[in-house]
C-alpha cells in the first residue's frame, strides 16, 4: 500500500505539469543534471541544470559507437565475432547489459548495431569496435576524435559501451550535442526509433534474439504503473549504472520542431527509494518537458501564409501526347493545413524572407506512363538557404495514358525536377542521347587506338627480327671458330 501511494503521488507530481503547461515547474524534476535544447540547433537552450558538470554517460555512450559504425562500416557485411564479445577492457557477467551473442557467430554489422541501440548490448559494442577499427583501443581513439569534431569539449571515452570507468565521462550538454548530430543521419534515426528487431538463430546460437527497445518513450512494458510512451518521440538512448544512475538522452518532433532532452543522475534517494519509479521517472519527465517546450517555446506558422509555389511540371516517358499540357504533366504540392512549428526567431526569419524560399522537388516515382490522377509522384522540400522549412507530397494533376505506338515516341529520361526561387522549373537529366557527332568521335578514337596497336606490333616484330639475325651471326661465328 505504501509503495502504491508513493507511485500515485509521484505520478501526480510528474503528470500535472504536462496538463498545466503554462505553469510548468522544472523544479518538480529532481534530476541533478539536465538540459533541454532545440534539436536542430543545440546552442538554443530552453532549460539547463548543472549541464556542464561532469557525469558518467553509461550506455548513452552507444550513440557515438553507432555513429562510427554507420560512418565506417558496411551494415550488411557478414563476419564472425570472436572472444571480444565476452569483454576486453572488462569481462562481462550475467549482470551486464548484453545482446546475447556468442564467440564464433556470423552476424551482420546491422544486427550488431540494433543489438547495441535497442537492448544496449555491451557485447555488440565490443564486436563493432573490433570490426570497425581492428581493436577496442583504436576504436576509442576514433570516438574521442569524433567527440572533438562535434564540439564535445568536456567528454572523454575509454570504451565503446559506457561500462563504468573514472576516465569515461561527459556532460549533459555534450550528450545533447551528440544526439543532435546523430539525428542528421537517417540510418541512425531509423535504428533508434525501432521498437523491436529480430536476429535469426544460427549454428552457434540456436535461438533467435528478439530485441526490444529499452526506450520507454517508444515502448510500453506490461506492468508499468505509469504511462511513459510519448507519441512524438523519435528515438534516443538510455543508460544505467550504479555510478551514473538512470540516464536518458532523447528527442521528439512535432510539426517540424525538434527538441532534445538529456537527463543524468536519477537515483533512488530522489524518489523515496522506489526502484520502479526511479526507472520510469526519466521517461515521464521527458514527455512532460517535450509538451511544455512545444507549447510554450515554439510558434506556429500556416504554410498558406507564405504563398509558396504549388504547381510543377515534368516530361513523361511513353506518354500519349494528347493527355499532356504543353507536352508536360503538371503536379501539385499538398500544402492544405500544413503548419511550421519553430522558435519565434526562426518564424520571424521565415516570414521576412518568404520570397527567398526555394522549392526542390525529387520524383520518387518514374515519370513514365501510365500515370493516374492523384498519384504520388514524389516530395517537395521548401528551403530557406539550406534550411528545410517544410516537406510536402507531390500529386499528379491528371491521368496520362501510355502511347500505343511506342516507336513513334523518342526515348526520354526520368527527370529530377526542382524549382528556382522565381518558380521556373529546372530539369536535371541523368544522361544524354547519342548523336552522329558522338558516333564519329567514337569511331575516330577506335581507329586511332588500332593504329597505335599496329605501330607497336611492327616495332616489336622488327626488334625480334634484329635479335634473330644477331643470334644467327653469333652461332655462325662460333661454328667457324670450332672448325678452324
Amino acid at each position: 500500500m505504501k509503495r502504491f501511494l508513493a507511485i500515485f503521488l509521484a505520478a501526480i507530481i510528474l503528470l500535472v505539469p504536462a496538463m498545466a503547461l503554462a505553469d510548468y515547474d522544472y523544479d518538480s524534476i529532481p534530476t541533478p543534471n539536465m538540459i533541454v535544447v532545440d534539436g536542430d540547433d543545440p546552442s538554443v537552450v530552453f532549460f539547463a541544470r548543472n549541464a556542464d558538470q561532469r557525469v558518467y554517460p553509461a550506455s548513452t555512450t552507444k550513440i557515438m559507437t553507432t555513429l562510427l559504425a554507420l560512418a565506417n562500416g558496411n551494415l550488411d557485411e557478414s563476419f564472425m565475432v570472436g572472444e571480444e564479445v565476452l569483454g576486453t577492457t572488462i569481462k562481462f557477467t550475467k549482470y551486464s547489459s548484453l545482446m546475447g551473442i556468442q564467440p564464433g557467430e556470423t552476424l551482420t554489422l546491422r544486427e550488431l548495431v540494433y543489438g547495441l541501440m535497442l537492448v544496449s548490448g555491451n557485447d555488440a559494442g565490443e564486436a563493432i569496435a573490433k570490426r570497425v577499427a581492428g581493436s577496442v583501443s583504436a576504436f576509442v581513439d576514433m570516438m574521442n576524435q569524433k567527440a572533438q569534431e562535434i564540439g564535445m569539449t568536456s567528454t572523454h571515452f575509454t570504451n565503446p559501451h559506457g561500462v563504468q570507468n573514472e576516465n569515461h565521462y561527459s556532460t549533459a550538454r555534450d550528450m545533447a550535442k551528440l544526439l543532435a548530430y546523430a539525428l542528421k543521419n537517417e540510418d541512425f534515426v531509423r535504428i533508434a526509433q525501432t521498437r523491436t528487431y529480430t536476429v535469426p538463430a544460427n549454428s552457434i546460437r540456436t535461438t533467435e534474439l528478439v530485441l526490444v527497445n529499452t526506450d520507454r518513450l517508444l515502448n510500453a512494458v506490461d506492468g508499468d504503473p505509469l504511462q511513459t510512451v510519448y507519441p512524438y518521440a523519435i528515438g534516443g538512448k538510455t543508460g544505467d549504472t550504479d555510478a551514473a544512475g538512470k540516464c536518458l538522452v532523447a528527442a521528439a518532433e512535432k510539426d517540424g520542431a525538434r527538441v532534445i532532452i538529456a537527463l543524468f543522475g536519477d537515483k533512488k534517494d530522489l524518489y523515496g527509494g522506489d526502484t520502479v519509479l526511479t526507472n520510469l521517472a526519466r521517461f515521464v519527465n521527458a514527455a512532460a518537458v517535450f509538451e511544455d517546450v512545444f507549447a510554450n517555446q515554439y510558434q506556429t506558422l500556416a504554410v498558406s501564409e507564405l504563398n509558396l509555389q504549388q504547381s510543377f511540371s515534368t516530361g513523361v516517358v511513353n506518354a500519349n501526347a494528347e493527355d499532356l499540357q504543353d507536352g508536360q504533366l503538371t503536379m501539385s504540392a499538398m500544402l492544405d493545413g500544413m503548419v511550421v512549428r519553430a522558435s519565434a526567431e526562426r518564424i520571424s526569419a521565415i516570414r521576412t524572407n518568404a520570397g527567398s524560399i526555394s522549392a526542390h522537388v525529387v520524383l520518387t516515382t518514374d515519370a513514365q506512363a501510365p500515370i493516374v490522377a492523384g498519384q504520388s509522384m514524389g516530395v517537395i522540400e521548401y528551403k530557406l538557404g539550406e534550411d528545410v522549412i517544410c516537406t510536402a507530397q507531390l500529386m499528379a494533376d491528371f491521368s496520362v495514358n501510355k502511347v500505343l505506338d511506342v516507336s513513334a515516341v523518342m526515348p526520354e529520361e526520368t527527370a529530377v525536377v526542382t524549382a528556382s526561387p522565381d518558380g521556373t522549373p529546372l530539369i536535371d537529366r541523368g544522361r544524354k542521347d547519342w548523336t552522329t557527332g558522338d558516333t564519329l568521335t567514337l569511331t575516330f578514337i577506335l581507329l586511332a587506338v588500332l593504329l597505335v596497336a599496329l605501330i607497336v606490333i611492327f616495332i616489336l616484330s622488327e626488334q625480334k627480327r634484329r635479335y634473330e639475325r644477331k643470334r644467327r651471326a653469333r652461332a655462325k661465328k662460333r661454328r667457324q671458330q670450332y672448325y678452324e
